[in-house]
């Protein structure tokens, strides 16, 4: 027989002989529970066997799961609790925490606008108060300084103050009564300006309510962005934990000396 017939004849029989030995557990390490009792260990127990032998972090318990890891003791990974506070404070934080920055900047435009249009309707709810007041003064002869909502909106409905007094009060006593002082009657000099009067009145409180329902978008859009980021971090944590995967093929132990064995290592982290 040629003589490199007969190296590769022993380096095959040795090959073997140490895949073999261990997997009958001359490895190194004690023979496992399965291979004591199975005559035909599975591919798959084998391979779990193995990745246990070389103790990857974590993955020598099989009831492992990468999701209960907390992300402070894996580095790269992000805290869903963390994300969710940031967007319930700040909607987009957690996101961009979480590394969605473009979900990021549609949660913080959204914000940005419920501001702008809270600040808008403020502004112009303050303009038009002045101007149903000013024109209260003009038309109806009040003083505007120190008086009640309730008084503004009973000027909507009656003419003067003698008619809200009588007709006003009494059919219904509860209603507030008005210092007998200058500056609280009142008298307007037409419908026409009384109706003007109504509109501008309406028009500031539209705009009142629309600031309050301003405010209620801000805070459907945090508990919105909240939600996202819980669950834009937990996508975040899945990506890297797939991405984290790998798998090496290698060689161990050697075919020369005494105790002559070879195995063929795969290992594994999913």
């Amino acid at each position: 027989m040629p003589y490199w017939r007969s190296a590769a004849f022993v380096m095959s029989s040795l090959f073997i002989t140490g895949c073999c030995l261990c997997i009958g557990g001359n490895c190194g390490a004690a023979t496992p529970e399965f291979l004591l009792h199975s005559k035909k260990p599975s591919i798959t127990e084998v391979f779990a066997h193995n990745l246990a032998i070389n103790n990857p972090p974590g993955f020598s318990d099989p009831s492992f799961q990468f999701d209960d890891l907390p992300s402070d003791n894996i580095p790269g990974l992000k805290s869903p609790g963390k994300a969710m506070l940031l967007s319930f404070v700040v909607p987009g934080a957690g996101q961009r925490y979480a590394g969605a920055k473009t979900k990021s900047r549609i949660f913080f435009s959204a914000e940005a606008a419920a501001w702008v249009a809270f600040g808008g309707f403020k502004v112009w709810s303050k303009h038009k108060e002045k101007e149903f007041q000013g024109w209260a003064a003009q038309r109806a002869g009040i003083d505007p300084k120190g008086k009640p909502d309730d008084f503004w909106q009973m000027m909507t409905y009656y003419d003067s103050r003698q008619e809200y007094e009588i007709y006003g009060r009494g059919d219904d006593l509860e209603r507030p009564s008005y210092p007998d002082l200058v500056g609280w009657d009142w008298q307007w000099d037409s419908d026409a300006s009384r109706a003007h009067y109504r509109q501008l009145r309406n028009s500031a409180k539209t705009a009142d309510r629309r600031a309050t329902f301003s405010i209620g978008a801000m805070v459907i859009n945090r508990v919105i962005a909240g939600i996202d980021a819980y669950r834009t971090a937990k996508s975040y944590n899945h990506r890297r934990a797939m991405e984290m995967g790998r798998t090496n093929l290698r060689l161990k132990g050697s075919p020369f000396g005494k105790d002559p064995k070879i195995m063929l290592v795969l290992e594994g982290v999913f």
